[in-house]
């Protein structure tokens, strides 16, 4: 499962982004992009895939993610009458840390800036604050908007209830870093191979690297060791395959690089402290009360 980079158009004469999104169903759309994000979910319950981080998404789901983060959401199966709203925003990181110089007022926001290498969840009431903020923002003028925009950082400075979501910040800076480098390749190598039998020295072999190289850097870098994150990687698109999918579990397990029944129902149980057909159940019971 390799992410795309999504390439966000730019509004001509404005410094900023946003978008109002409807829809029947959210599909799964692993990607990542240049620009921070802010999203707000609204009116659906589903799944949020932030790195190797998996959540459920609720009313009022709010996120804000820095550049370079793989992330994908979708949604539960909706009554008819009922539809994902989504809102959006973007920003550039250049664009910000200049504002950020320029305006001592804004010092505050680099530290959220900072943690949304993390990404962040934020409040369900400063949710509703900012969706408040955005949902009319367009017929405003362009410094009407900019103002508005002031007073959704405001917002995020403000919220005391902010989480975050990776153990780790994305590194970011200069693309030829090594450090940085290192980390794509090893997550690009695994989200790309998670679906056959890959083991440590595979990866050490693709990285030009010793396996003790490697032990080393995730538990450096990702807190956890090789096998830890390769299970994640596999159950989370276990979730959203059960979730969004009628395939039997057998075929989820295989499609995800289980290969043994008995270890993939252990694994999952341990990791989502249901067994994987316990899972889909609850989800479905969920979904068939919300539409009765």
């Amino acid at each position: 499962m390799k992410e795309y980079i999504e390439k966000v158009p730019q509004r001509i004469g404005v410094s900023w982004r946003y978008k109002k999104v409807l829809e029947e169903v959210k599909n799964f759309d692993w990607h990542q992009h240049e620009e921070y994000e802010i999203a707000i979910h609204r009116n659906f319950n589903g799944l949020s895939l932030i790195g190797n981080y998996c959540s459920d998404i609720n009313h009022n789901h709010m996120v804000l993610l820095a550049p370079s983060i793989p992330h994908a959401f979708c949604s539960d199966k909706l009554p008819i009458s009922q539809r994902c709203e989504t809102h959006v925003l973007w920003f550039k990181k250049e664009w910000i840390e200049q504002l950020i110089y320029c305006c001592s007022e804004l010092k505050p926001l680099r530290s959220v800036l900072s943690e949304a290498q993390k990404g962040i969840q934020f409040s369900h009431t400063t949710a509703e604050q900012v969706f408040l903020l955005l949902d009319d923002v367009l017929l405003l003028n362009p410094v009407e908007q900019l103002a508005t925009l002031m007073r959704v950082f405001s917002l995020l400075i403000d919220d005391e209830q902010q989480t975050p979501l990776l153990l780790r910040k994305t590194v970011q800076g200069d693309p030829d870093n090594h450090v940085e480098n290192k980390l794509r390749k090893a997550e690009t190598f695994l989200l790309k191979n998670f679906q056959r039998p890959i083991y440590q020295a595979d990866l050490a072999r693709h990285l030009y690297v010793s396996e003790s190289t490697i032990r080393r850097f995730f538990f450096k870098h990702y807190k956890e060791s090789f096998s830890q994150h390769l299970m994640k990687i596999r159950l989370n698109v276990a979730c959203e395959l059960l979730v969004n999918t009628q395939l039997p579990i057998n075929i989820i397990m295989e499609k995800v690089g289980y290969f043994n029944q008995a270890n993939f129902n252990r694994q999952f149980k341990a990791y989502k402290h249901v067994p994987p057909n316990s899972y889909r159940k609850a989800l479905k019971l969920l979904d068939d009360g919300k539409q009765n």
